[in-house]
């Protein structure tokens, strides 16, 4: 097959060696690729060719990976093109930011080829209208703890068996990112500051399509009485936290094989995550009415998390966030408040939606 055949991969990233390594995986699995390492190249590339996916970096030397990102989407010719962020596993904030700016994957680094070539792949068949189903072998696991170093070694055993692997220092960190990003499982510390292990797990079961996740909860405590609150919680197993990192990837291993072995028997419903059924994008910037705009502010969560997190509480209630009113919002209000409770404690969330709720006065608003 010709290189006017292959689909075109465009590469932005600083680093030589990232550049060679992607370069050379993505030409052996039959793509076309273009690699520069500036947003200055990268845009200019843009300006020159047609390209079937962009693999971005966050970091680079002239400007952000993020901002390219905007531009992109931004952009009339450019809004549908699939771009697949990459940077370092560690930044969530860059991540959640990544993709509500309109990312279609975020792999962290260090990265697996094998998995960054296969989303690739997903990715080009999307667009192409020519996929067929869920990437073979696609597992992107979050670990939650508090402890660098625990964090470190457990991914490095996880990403042994090919898994993309991210990390979230706490609770929020996680509840955060799993508002905007699927997982295929969850590997939590039972104690963490702030919102526990618990609670975390709990807010997760609230989250949509998160109902079923598969989460393995870490422990150093022997008491009976936690490992069964554990389990009330949804945990999917319990594994103590002395045991070897053998343990714990033996017991992700046998929830993924079953998980996939239960997705065989029963016909798949239609995915809502941000990499198997994406919104449909706008041909340039979207505008945002005053009241959205005050609605986001009342939430308290970092300005694009709470842009996602109430697009897709009102999307639950059949209403278009992006010409939000009064009486759109008095109906999305229920999925909302169900929405905060996911990043607050239930007094603070209570004290939020009503915040919001006030904005739906008639003093507020006399046109209404």
């Amino acid at each position: 097959m010709g290189d006017s055949m292959k689909p075109h991969v465009l590469v932005v990233d600083d680093s030589l060696t990232v550049r060679m390594d992607l370069r050379g995986a993505l030409a052996a699995a039959g793509f076309a690729v273009t690699a520069c390492e500036s947003k200055r190249e990268a845009e200019k590339a843009l300006r020159e060719r047609a390209f079937s996916l962009v693999v971005l970096d966050v970091i680079l030397p002239d400007g952000s990976g993020i901002e390219l990102l905007g531009a992109i989407r931004a952009s009339a010719e450019l809004a549908r093109l699939p771009v697949l962020l990459l940077s370092t596993e560690a930044e969530v904030r860059d991540r959640v930011k990544g993709l509500t700016t309109g990312a279609d994957e975020y792999v962290g680094k260090p990265y697996d080829i094998t998995y960054l070539v296969r989303r690739a792949r997903s990715l080009c068949e999307r667009t192409s209208g020519e996929e067929t189903g869920p990437v073979a072998g696609a597992r992107r696991i979050l670990a939650v703890d508090d402890s660098p170093t625990f964090l470190t070694q457990l991914a490095c055993k996880l990403r042994e068996d090919g898994h993309d692997v991210v990390l979230a220092r706490s609770g929020v960190e996680a509840l955060e990112l799993l508002a905007v990003q699927s997982v295929d499982c969850v590997v939590l510390d039972l104690v963490m500051p702030d919102v526990d292990g618990i609670e975390t797990l709990r807010r997760l079961r609230r989250l949509p399509g998160r109902e079923s996740t598969p989460t393995v909860m870490l422990t150093a405590s022997e008491d009976p009485a936690v490992a069964r609150r554990a389990t009330d919680a949804g945990a999917s197993e319990f594994v103590h936290k002395s045991v070897d990192l053998d343990a714990v990837r033996a017991k992700i291993r046998s929830l993924l094989r079953n998980r996939r072995a239960a997705q065989t028997t029963t016909p798949p419903a239609r995915a809502s995550s941000v990499e198997r059924s994406p919104p449909s994008r706008p041909n340039g910037p979207v505008s945002e009415s005053p009241l959205l705009l005050r609605v986001v502010a009342a939430m308290g969560l970092a300005p694009m998390l709470a842009r996602s997190v109430l697009t897709k509480a009102c999307a639950r209630a059949g209403v278009d966030a992006g010409v939000l009113g009064v009486e759109g919002l008095k109906r999305a209000l229920p999925a909302l408040r169900d929405a905060l409770q996911m990043f607050y404690p239930a007094e603070e969330a209570q004290r939020r939606a009503q915040m919001i709720a006030v904005l739906i006065t008639p003093a507020d608003h006399p046109e209404a």
